[in-house]
């Protein structure tokens, strides 16, 4: 036998979550030292990574259960609150399968000593802080033994704040033009300082015609300079912008993209499909911890859906497909609330540019699905209840069931505007938007026979950072080294 115990790691203060306190997530601290404990499972065999149903229980988990491609189990048996004998028989059902067990300070210590008697003194009175660890395992006299892990140490991985640079990324997307201005290390810890986004929307003028009209050409003109302006006061040293899918799709974007440039005096890339998926993909895996099992990306923008699979080592797999939120909507729908048949004609669009990936995709056999955009975010934070201004990393690592996606798709398609807006957590900016791209993810979900999905708060922005980053290192290496064989 052998069952890691876990105390979930630092989570938000309760303050604001008294009403969904199953819901409060880590704080940035807490993920650090999830993924800090991550490294204490290097040369062990883990079978089964199971959780509380708190979120703050589960977000602990992920990134180990990533560490050996495993799915985290949830059992209320762990629940906090819950009786002593229902944890018992977990232990019980495990039958000798080592195992990871994230729960709660309330369950932990009374379990430990009722397994090892004295355990707790023994220790030394540990008790049981966030993050911290207590092993239960077979001794060679086959008595059970405990053994108490400290918390991962606070600091241990911490960014060298003098080597920061502050960075800004406009990315010219197909729903919005979003500006992020970050404090950047030379390792890749990102911390964002300003985000700040113009509603244009050029998918959904690309939905009628092959061409932006001059009059939205200029409008992108102007928000890409106010953006510009923003990101020189927030003190940027580096300015990088990206296009995505309307602007490398219509017809006269490529000149729109050299109006960007100058306006912001930094040229524009007008990425790939290709690309978009590769830089996203290079997000998750910093930002979740993967394994050496593949996991399936997905980016909805509003031109396109990203699809890449990979794991820790690389990309296996990468494409885009037109099935952007507002590209579909402005294409498919013009009712509200939608029509029946509006909502036949996205799902039939998704599953006929799916169909010639499908099978290839589950060929590949993922064990999850991580995705991220604004479009899975909001509705995300619909599913949960909270203000569409809470912070995206309150979101980091939430798993989300298929059903309760399907459910939410159901419910937003019959819903007019003007009833939305009354919806807890509703983005008001997107509140048009968010019944044809909930339409899309229960879809896809659907078509790829998905149980579900986690949502990820960093995507295309933070993938460009780490691009950059890379490029950097890369062209500060000394020429010899470039091309040493070994």
């Amino acid at each position: 036998m052998k069952v890691y115990l876990i105390r979930h790691a630092k989570a938000q203060r309760r303050q604001g979550w008294e009403r969904a306190d199953v819901m409060r997530p880590l704080s940035p601290a807490g993920h650090d030292q999830a993924m800090g404990l991550v490294e204490r499972f290097d040369g062990v065999q883990v079978a089964r990574v199971i959780s509380s149903p708190a979120l703050r229980c589960r977000q602990t988990a992920e990134p180990i259960a990533a560490r050996f491609g495993l799915a985290v189990e949830v059992d209320a048996r762990i629940a906090e609150g819950a009786s002593l004998g229902g944890a018992q028989s977990l232990v019980r059902s495990l039958n000798g399968a080592p195992a990871v067990l994230s729960c709660h300070g309330d369950l932990i210590p009374a379990l430990v000593e009722k397994l090892v008697p004295g355990a707790l003194e023994l220790e030394g009175g540990a008790g049981c802080p966030k993050g911290s660890t207590w092993l239960l395992q077979d001794g060679a006299s086959g008595k059970l033994r405990a053994s108490y892990l400290p918390p991962p140490r606070a600091g241990a991985a911490s960014p060298d704040l003098d080597t920061k640079q502050r960075i800004a990324i406009v990315d010219l997307g197909s729903t919005s033009f979003t500006l992020l201005v970050a404090d950047v290390t030379t390792d890749g810890h990102i911390v964002r300082v300003v985000r700040e986004r113009e509603m244009l929307r050029l998918g959904a003028a690309l939905a009628q015609e092959s061409k932006l009209s001059d009059e939205l050409c200029d409008k992108a003109v102007e928000g890409a300079r106010r953006l510009g302006r923003l990101a020189d006061r927030s003190g940027a040293q580096e300015l990088v912008a990206v296009a995505t899918s309307a602007m490398r799709d219509a017809k006269n974007g490529r000149k729109l993209a050299e109006r960007i440039s100058r306006a912001l005096g930094s040229e524009v890339r007008v990425l790939s499909g290709e690309d978009e998926a590769r830089l996203i993909f290079s997000a998750f895996r910093r930002r979740i911890g993967l394994g050496e099992e593949y996991a399936l990306g997905l980016d909805l923008g509003g031109g396109s859906l990203e699809l890449a699979v990979g794991n820790a080592s690389g990309l296996r797999f990468e494409t885009t497909l037109p099935l952007g939120v507002t590209r579909l909507h402005g294409e498919l729908v013009t009712t509200d609330p939608m029509s029946a048949s509006e909502v036949r004609a996205v799902r039939a669009r998704v599953e006929e540019a799916l169909d010639p990936i499908a099978g290839r995709l589950r060929a590949l056999d993922s064990v999850r699905c991580i995705a991220a955009g604004g479009t899975v975010r909001a509705l995300a934070r619909l599913l949960l209840g909270v203000p569409d201004d809470a912070p995206a990393a309150d979101l980091r690592g939430l798993l989300v069931p298929s059903d309760d996606f399907d459910a939410l798709a159901r419910r937003l398609a019959r819903s007019t505007h003007a009833e939305r807006l009354d919806i807890p957590g509703i983005d008001e900016k997107r509140s048009d938007l968010l019944p044809t791209g909930a339409v899309i993810v229960s879809s896809v979900l659907s078509r790829l026979s998905l149980p579900g999905l986690m949502i990820c708060d960093w995507g295309l922005r933070e993938g460009v950072i780490l691009g950059a980053l890379a490029a950097r290192a890369f062209e500060q290496l000394p020429r010899s080294s470039l091309f040493q064989t070994g």
